[in-house]
């Protein structure tokens, strides 16, 4: 997945913002995805949803990879 700058990840928030604000929450959802999820809410959701989920929901995981080792979702 792609690595944003600080400033790149501030412009897609507040595009998603402005989707979630004009009632397209569909489109604000995708651009959601590309964002790289903050390991603890992997986790929570791991714990939540279970690994199959998970997976299904085409998040970027790559920080919780970094922090948790790329096997994280087989434990």
């Amino acid at each position: 997945m792609a690595k944003f700058t600080r400033e790149e990840k501030f412009k897609i928030i507040q595009e998603i913002r402005r989707l979630d604000a004009e009632g397209k929450h569909d489109e604000a959802y995708e651009l959601r995805k590309k964002l790289p999820m903050p390991p603890h809410l992997a986790m929570a959701l791991k714990d939540t949803i279970g690994v199959e989920e998970l997976k299904k929901a085409d998040l970027d995981l790559t920080e919780a990879n970094e922090k948790y080792g790329e096997n994280w979702l087989a434990r």
